[in-house]
């Protein structure tokens, strides 16, 4: 199954955040639900929506904790992840989950043409492929002990 079709039934805003943002902006922005959801991670875009690096919750936890009242001042620039994994909408899901889990990562954001298009969320991702194998199995099922012969 290829990623848009992954996005097409489960994609959605993606929460993003400017690389000259505050650690204290990009911090309001994870507290503010983007369409009624909320977010462990935002992508870092610039204004021509460029993917430049990924931010988590976890990553502003941490330059707290080193940086204390410094932190909130601190940009986003000078914490977030570079050294990303990204896929295009055509690649296989089932390939980019395997790269997600090579890496120990949970989000990869979906790029063409370098700009952000979405994002392929691990567990939303997995629960797709349960959803969609399960009617698969259940059509396969009902089409082999269905008596269609005329014979």
């Amino acid at each position: 199954m290829q990623v848009d079709e992954y996005l097409g039934k489960q994609g959605g805003p993606v929460l993003t955040v400017k690389p000259g943002d505050t650690m204290a902006e990009a911090a309001r922005r994870f507290s503010e639900p983007v369409g009624g959801k909320k977010y462990s991670c935002a992508v870092v875009v610039d204004d021509d929506g460029r993917v430049l690096g990924m931010l988590s919750l976890g990553d502003i936890t941490w330059f707290v904790g080193r940086l204390e009242e410094r932190a909130p001042k601190l940009e986003v620039r000078n914490m977030m992840t570079e050294d990303l994994v990204s896929c295009g909408r055509k690649e296989l899901l089932e390939e980019v989950l395997g790269r997600m889990a090579d890496r120990g990562i949970r989000h990869v954001p979906v790029v063409e043409d370098g700009k952000l298009i979405g994002l392929v969320a691990r567990r939303e991702a997995l629960e797709f492929l349960y959803k969609w194998a399960k009617v698969d199995a259940e059509n396969l099922t009902e089409w082999l002990f269905t008596s269609h012969a005329r014979y």
